[in-house]
C-alpha cells in the first residue's frame, strides 16, 4: 500500500514563554492562514470561478438566498438559504448569518433539526480582515471582534451531518473560559470537507478548532487556526471518543495551527478513545505538560478493551514540547500503570519527524506505550528527554512491535534508547536504528532496559564500544551494521516486505514501502 508523505539544542523546558517561530508550509488561495481583505477577495473571486460549475446545477433547482461573501454582522439569520435538510436536498448555507442561524437552532435543541443535513454553499466569513497574523498571534482587536457561538455544547449535541464542500470559514473568534469551543462545540453527527482558517479559538476543556468533542465523525477537515486551552485541547478536536457501543472517528484531516494546552493536547486531538484516527497529520506547533503530542495526547485510557483505539497513517511533522508523556505520535496510548490488562489498541503506519523535546517518558512515536500492537513506526526527529526518552517508544511495555525504525538523535539521562527506553514483557522484532544516542546510565544504541522480551531481526549502526542494550535482562540480541550495510537493497529485504530501499528518502536507509 502506498501513502504519500506530506511534504534541540540546550535542554530547558519554558511554558510561559516560547521562542519558537512557526513557518507554516505554503498553502494555496483556499487555505493562506491570515490575507488583508483584498486578497480575500481575489481568492474568493478565484474560488467562485472554479466552484461555479459543481454548483451551478444544484442551485438552479431552487433559487437560495442570500449573499455570499461579505463578513459576518454578528445577526442571526431567520432561515438557511435554501434546501429542506434532506440527504438529496440539503439545507445550503451561503451566508456567516445563516451559519450562525444553525448554531442557535442546535443550541436551542429544536427537534425538528436534528438529524438534518446541511451544506456549505459559499465561504463564510465570521469576522473582516486578519483575526491572527503568519505566527498565529492574535491580531484582531477583541473589542471589535464578533464572538462565536459553538454549534453544540456540554449538554446539547450537533446530530446532523455538515458538508462544508470544500469552502473555507475564517475569522471566528472565540475567547471563553467556559468549555466544549471550537466551530461545533459538541459533535455527534458527521462533519466534513472544509477549511477553518484565520480565526482564534482560546477557551476551558474541550477546545479545538473545529469540535471541542467528537462522538460522531470527523472528516476531510484542515485547521489554519491558534487553539490554546487548559485540558482536552487539540487542533481538530479536543476529545474524540465513543461509548462502549459506538466509535468516533477522525479521517483524512490536518492541522497547521499552534496548539497549546496543559494536560492532554495534541496537534490533531487532545485525547482519544473508542476511536478511529485515519490519515491524519499535524503540521503545526504543539506545546503542553502532561500528554502532549503531534497528533493525540492521549489515546484508550480506560481499563476495559472496548475503550481501545485504531490509528493508521498517522504523521507528525511540527516540534512538541512537553513534561511528561510526550510525543510525536502519542504522548500515551494505554494506561499509565501497565499490565496486559490495558490496552491501547491497534496503531499502524506512524511517522515523526518533528522535534520532540520533554522530561519524563519522551519519543518520537509514544512517550508511553502499553498493551497495544505498533507496527510500521519510523522516527526522523531528534528527541530530547531525562527519563525514558528515545526513537520510538520512551516506555514500552506488554506490546507486540514489528517493522520500526529511528534515523534521529537521541539525548537523555537515564533509559535512553534508539528504538525503546525501556522495553518490558513484549514480543519484537524486525527493527533498525542508526541514531546517535547519549545519556548517562541505562544507555543503549537499541534498547536503554530489556526485560523478558521476546526478540528477533534487530540491527543497528555500529557506533565504536557503544553497546545496543544499556541492560539486557532477559531477550534476545540485536546485530551490528555499517553503513554501507544498511544503505542498500539487501538490507531492506532483510528487514521485511515493509521496507523499501530508495537512496533519495531518509538518507538512504529503508523505508516503508508508504514513504515513497
Amino acid at each position: 500500500m502506498r501513502h504519500p508523505l506530506f511534504g534541540i539544542s540546550g535542554f530547558a523546558v519554558v511554558f510561559a514563554v516560547c521562542s519558537c517561530t512557526v513557518s507554516p508550509p505554503p498553502q494555496d488561495d483556499e487555505e493562506s492562514s491570515a490575507t488583508s481583505d483584498s486578497e480575500e477577495d481575489n481568492s474568493k473571486s478565484k474560488n467562485d470561478k472554479k466552484k461555479q460549475s459543481s454548483h451551478s446545477d444544484e442551485e438552479s433547482e431552487e433559487e437560495c438566498e442570500g449573499e455570499s461573501g461579505e463578513p459576518w454582522d454578528g445577526t442571526t439569520a431567520k432561515d438557511f438559504a435554501c434546501g429542506a435538510g434532506t440527504k438529496l436536498s440539503p439545507y445550503i448555507i451561503k451566508t456567516a448569518e445563516q451559519l450562525a442561524h444553525l448554531s442557535f437552532i442546535v443550541n436551542a435543541n429544536e427537534k425538528e433539526y436534528q438529524g438534518k443535513y446541511y451544506k456549505l454553499g459559499a465561504d463564510i466569513k465570521l469576522n473582516k480582515g486578519n483575526v491572527i497574523d503568519k505566527k498565529g498571534a492574535l491580531v484582531g482587536d477583541s473589542a471589535k471582534l464578533h464572538k462565536w457561538t459553538p454549534i453544540g455544547n456540554s449538554s446539547v449535541s450537533f446530530t446532523g451531518n455538515f458538508d462544508g464542500d470544500g469552502y473555507t470559514i475564517s475569522g471566528m473568534f472565540i475567547n471563553t473560559t467556559s468549555t466544549h469551543n471550537g466551530l461545533f462545540g459538541n459533535n455527534q453527527g458527521s462533519v466534513s470537507n472544509f477549511v477553518l482558517n484565520n480565526s482564534w479559538i482560546n477557551g476551558d476543556k474541550y477546545t479545538a478548532g473545529i469540535a471541542g468533542v467528537n462522538g460522531g465523525a470527523i472528516s476531510s477537515v484542515k485547521n489554519y487556526s491558534t487553539v490554546t486551552g487548559t485540558e482536552n485541547v487539540g487542533g481538530i478536536s479536543g476529545q474524540s471518543s465513543g461509548p462502549s457501543s459506538k466509535t468516533s472517528s477522525i479521517k483524512g484531516s490536518q492541522n497547521y495551527g499552534i496548539i497549546k494546552g496543559i494536560n492532554y493536547t495534541g496537534g490533531v486531538v487532545g485525547m482519544t478513545h473508542s476511536s478511529k484516527l485515519d490519515s491524519c497529520e499535524n503540521y503545526g506547533y504543539v506545546e503542553g505538560e502532561k500528554y502532549v503530542a503531534g497528533i493525540a495526547g492521549k489515546g484508550s485510557y480506560n481499563f476495559t478493551s472496548s475503550y481501545t483505539i485504531e490509528a493508521d497513517f498517522l504523521i507528525n511533522k511540527g516540534d512538541v514540547i512537553g513534561k511528561i508523556y510526550v510525543g510525536g505520535v502519542f504522548g500515551s496510548c494505554g494506561n499509565d500503570y501497565c499490565t496486559s490488562s490495558y490496552k491501547c489498541g491497534t496503531t499502524t503506519n506512524l511517522l515523526n519527524t518533528g522535534k520532540i523535546l520533554g522530561e519524563e517518558q519522551i519519543a518520537g512515536i509514544s512517550g508511553h506505550y502499553c498493551g497495544g500492537t505498533l507496527m510500521n513506526a519510523g522516527n526522523q526527529g531528534a528527541i530530547e528527554g531525562q527519563k525514558y526518552t528515545a526513537g520510538v517508544v520512551g516506555y514500552l511495555g506488554y506490546s507486540t512491535t514489528t517493522s520500526i525504525y529511528n534515523v534521529g538523535t537521541i539525548f537523555g539521562s537515564v533509559y535512553v534508547g534508539g528504538i525503546a527506553g525501556d522495553n518490558e514483557e513484549g514480543v519484537t522484532s524486525s527493527a533498525y536504528s542508526t541514531g546517535k544516542v547519549d545519556g548517562d546510565s541505562l544507555v543503549g544504541l537499541m534498547i536503554g532496559y530489556n526485560f523478558n522480551t521476546t526478540m528477533a531481526d534487530y540491527y543497528y549502526l555500529e557506533r565504536g564500544e557503544q553497546e545496543p542494550f544499556g541492560l539486557n535482562n532477559g531477550g534476545g540480541v540485536a546485530t551490528p551494521k555499517t553503513s554501507k550495510e544498511m544503505k542498500s537493497e539487501d538490507f531492506a529485504e532483510l528487514l521485511g516486505d515493509e521496507f523499501v530501499f530508495d537512496s533519495e528518502l531518509n538518507d538512504g536507509y529503508p523505508v516503508f514501502n508508504w514513504e515513497e
